[in-house]
């Protein structure tokens, strides 16, 4: 959020008039306390993702990996037959 000094002069008045001086703190609080649970919960939620997608690319690397030696195991058996019916 991009908010200008003015903007938040603005924001700040309304919430005056309309909250009140002895509500205001109190909103201010709970409104501080959510966003920083939101922030928790995403920073969470954005490690848990990241930890998913690592996970799954070392699983891709894992099985091409498997693959390769597959086929070069399958070259290698295919180029001693050849050489045995030679």
């Amino acid at each position: 959020m991009n908010l200008t000094p003015n903007e938040i002069l603005i924001i700040s008045l309304v919430a005056l008039i309309t909250l009140g001086p002895k509500q205001l703190p109190v909103a201010v609080r709970k409104a501080a306390k959510g966003l920083s649970e939101l922030r928790r919960h995403s920073s969470e939620l954005r490690a848990e993702v990241s930890s998913v997608v690592d996970r799954a690319v070392e699983d891709s690397h894992d099985v091409e990996l498997q693959r390769q030696v597959q086929e070069t195991g399958d070259l290698e058996s295919e180029k001693q037959k050849a050489r045995e019916s030679e």
